[in-house]
């Protein structure tokens, strides 16, 4: 009976040290990591994964590459600082490489061409007796009488002729003399004529219009250089019937409206895109209708006010359609240039800096870039990324108001 006893002692033994052996084993199987999976996701569509690389199926995201999915997901992403890094689901996009024309926006207004501009002065010294122009602006045609003038000196020289013509028919060189005075007192064939033929004098001399076109007052006639908005705010001509003019005083303006300026503001960051002869396309008054014109001068110097540079393009306005001072929108086509572009709104301006979000490691990252030109909506980066970035494509939308955007390049 003892033999038994410790025989069943020993199976008990044996059955319970099999026992820790078996879970013994079992545990160190269990602690052996299952081998994770690589995912490949689209940022757009979390839904869309799979096991290998690939693009996006999805038609707005327009072939994008998918991105490997990172151990611990999101929460990777979340524990990043949000001054670098953002969790989004905004749209990205690519920069390109391709040749943008530069377009360059200024605004202006209408003047008056200053190789339209002519002076009326008076060819005598004398008394203005009759005044045909009452008002500023008139309209006046070539050969129009402007005024008629009282001048004694002259009226002297036709009673001298007139009394040779009476007296002295045969005396052919003092007749011809006292015509030539005539003739260099400035009256014309026609009022030589009509003395000889009637005998009598002219006692006001009517002054004509050479030119063609609306009456401005020559507020100075010292200053003939003055700028011509000056004669716009003269409602009232100031010569009168009575008064008396000095020979060669400019009392008048001429200017034709059949040509017309555009004077164009260029800011400072637009001024070295400017040459000669460049098209530019014009709307005036907010007007949809565009007019066609180039450069054909460039001040050589600048506003002082401003800090702008004025620029000149010819019009035509025969028809005279366009009102002097009207205001001008212009677009201006400059050298085009092949560069690396991306939206207006990609690009934050940080003051010092520029900075884009660029999709890295799951989530977008604040990146410094180096900018050149803008037009078109599109600006040009010289330094930062490259056309196989991936960016996003509404960058101001993911600023946090109550904190600093800092790329990791702020911290070297």
């Amino acid at each position: 009976m003892k033999r038994n006893y410790k025989f069943g002692n020993c199976l008990l033994v044996i059955g319970c040290w099999l026992l820790v052996c078996c879970n013994n084993t079992t545990g160190q199987q269990s602690e052996i990591p299952k081998e994770e999976k690589e995912i490949y996701y689209c940022p757009m569509h979390p839904d869309v994964q799979q096991d290998h690389p690939g693009k996006c199926p999805k038609p707005e995201c327009h072939g994008m590459p998918l991105v490997l999915k990172e151990k611990g997901g999101y929460l990777q992403s979340a524990l990043k600082p949000v001054s670098y890094n953002v969790l989004s689901n905004t749209n990205l996009i690519q920069p390109v490489f391709k040749k943008y024309a530069i377009m360059v926006d200024a605004d202006g207004f209408i003047d008056y061409d200053n190789n339209s501009k002519f002076d009326i002065s008076s060819p005598y010294s004398g008394r203005i007796d009759k005044l045909y122009i009452k008002y500023n602006y008139q309209s006046v045609n070539t050969g129009d009488v402007v005024f008629e003038l009282y001048n004694a000196e002259l009226v002297t020289a036709q009673e001298n002729f007139i009394y040779l013509l009476k007296s002295s028919r045969d005396e052919k060189q003092l007749i011809y003399s006292a015509k030539q005075k005539l003739k260099l007192l400035e009256l014309g064939d026609e009022q030589i004529a009509e003395i000889e033929r009637t005998k009598k004098a002219l006692m006001d001399i009517p002054v004509y219009s050479k030119y063609e076109g609306h009456v401005h007052e020559m507020n100075d006639s010292k200053n003939a250089s003055s700028e011509m908005s000056d004669y716009r705010k003269t409602p009232l001509l100031s010569v009168k019937e009575g008064m008396y003019v000095e020979k060669g005083e400019k009392l008048f303006n001429i200017i034709n409206h059949d040509n017309v300026v555009l004077m164009l503001k260029i800011k400072a960051p637009d001024i070295g895109k400017i040459k000669l002869g460049q098209k530019v396309e014009l709307f005036v008054n907010n007007d949809t209708t565009a007019f066609k014109g180039s450069i054909d001068f460039i001040e050589p110097v600048f506003d002082n006010k401003a800090k702008t540079l004025m620029v000149r393009v010819s019009m035509n306005n025969s028809e005279h359609k366009q009102k002097i001072g009207s205001l001008v929108t212009a677009k201006i086509t400059a050298d085009s240039l092949e560069a690396l572009w991306v939206p207006g709104s990609a690009v934050v301006d940080l003051g010092k800096s520029k900075i884009v979000w660029v999709w890295k490691e799951g989530s977008l990252q604040a990146k410094k870039v180096e900018t050149g030109i803008t037009t078109m909506g599109m600006i040009e980066i010289a330094d930062g990324l490259t056309e196989a970035s991936m960016i996003a494509k509404e960058a101001h939308y993911l600023m946090d108001s109550e904190g600093f955007i800092k790329a990791k390049e702020d911290e070297k």
